[in-house]
């Protein structure tokens, strides 16, 4: 009888019969990888992406041990720790990047690696089961949303349904504005959430400040430099709601429209940014120093496609806000400097 197997996405050896580590290390990795694949739903059969994992006799390699290989990747690490196969499941199961610093041995040559399984086989993605009706219903109770009837009910969960099959069918992908909004604080903080994200993606990041000092030393700066790769420019006079040369902090702030325009020009795939920031841009429509309607036209004739560009700052305009893809508005509940006098500190609020 032929044998069948479910489609997976990458699989794991690790020796465990040779006399390069001793067997209870390599079983520890072992149930590590089990405890990772169930947290991350790769255990799961029906999932095209699932790893395999297996305990394997010697691989032929008998130091420098524990040995894992990846495969149909075909590399080969070595000295492989909790600490080092955490790495390795982020960045290269999940990630798709091998961690080369690791690495003692590839079946092929660098960028010739074989193409990722479920891509090549156009799987559906995995979506991890959904709560139960029940739960859902609860939650829905709690929050005041629940239908008035059940069957109201069981129709929104069919539409939602629908819509994500149709998602995942059309596989689309855009570049995305995204507004953060409001008077609470994290606006900006979001924003930079972002950037880690894509820097984390080896995505081309570009950030533009319109308010802080071309002079300031936050600890997002310092944080930046450190982590190397990311275009900062910052072009305001630290001016706050009120100005002591309100001429200089418009012709700073048109200015700081001129070098974004030239930036978006020259984003996307074949120019200088995957992603770029414009920080505390709002203000200067706000303010009437630039005119909503024509910053919102200039960006839907020229923003590349696939260019992601994230605006902050209070009061977004209602033609921006109709314009993006994605809105936040941050809404203070609590503030520890005005209900407890607390004042900004560092590494919390710069």
């Amino acid at each position: 009888m032929k044998p069948t197997m479910r489609p997976y996405g990458r699989h794991l050896l690790i020796c465990n019969r040779g006399d390069c580590a001793e067997p209870e290390v390599a079983e520890a990795l072992h149930k590590r990888v089990a405890e990772l694949n169930k947290e991350h739903a790769r255990n799961k059969l029906r999932n095209p992406e699932r790893i395999k994992c297996s305990l394997v006799d010697c691989l032929g390699v008998c130091a420098g041990g524990p040995i894992v290989t990846v495969y149909p990747d075909g590399v080969w690490y070595s000295n492989v720790d909790e600490a080092a196969l955490e790495r390795i499941y982020a960045e290269h199961v999940l990630g798709g990047k091998p961690v080369r610093n690791l690495i003692f041995h590839g079946l092929y040559p660098e960028g010739e690696e074989p193409g990722y399984a479920p891509d090549l086989r156009d799987d559906e993605p995995f979506e991890v089961e959904p709560v139960s009706a029940t739960e859902a219903k609860a939650a829905l109770r709690e929050s005041g949303e629940l239908p008035q009837t059940e069957n109201a009910f069981e129709r929104s969960r069919e539409q939602a349904e629908e819509m994500r099959r149709a998602v995942r069918k059309a596989r689309k992908k855009k570049g995305l504005v995204i507004v953060n909004t409001g008077n609470g604080k994290g606006k900006t903080t979001a924003a930079l959430g972002i950037m880690t994200r894509a820097w984390g993606r080896d995505m081309r990041v570009g950030v533009l400040q319109f308010l802080k000092n071309e002079n300031a030393r936050f600890g997002e700066i310092k944080a930046a430099e450190r982590m190397g790769k990311i275009d900062w420019i910052a072009t305001g006079d630290g001016w706050t709601w009120t100005s002591q040369d309100e001429d200089e902090t418009v012709a700073r702030a048109k200015y700081g429209w001129q070098l974004a325009q030239d930036r978006i020009l020259n984003g996307g795939p074949n120019g200088l940014y995957d992603l770029l920031i414009l920080d505390e841009f709002t203000y200067t429509m706000h303010f009437g120093w630039l005119d909503p309607s024509e910053v919102v036209a200039w960006l839907t004739a020229n923003k590349p496609p696939m260019l992601h560009l994230i605006i902050t700052g209070r009061n977004a305009p209602a033609e921006l806000i109709n314009y993006a893809d994605l809105v936040t508005e941050m809404r203070e509940i609590k503030h520890p400097f005005t209900d407890q006098g607390v004042r900004a500190q560092p590494g919390i609020e710069y």
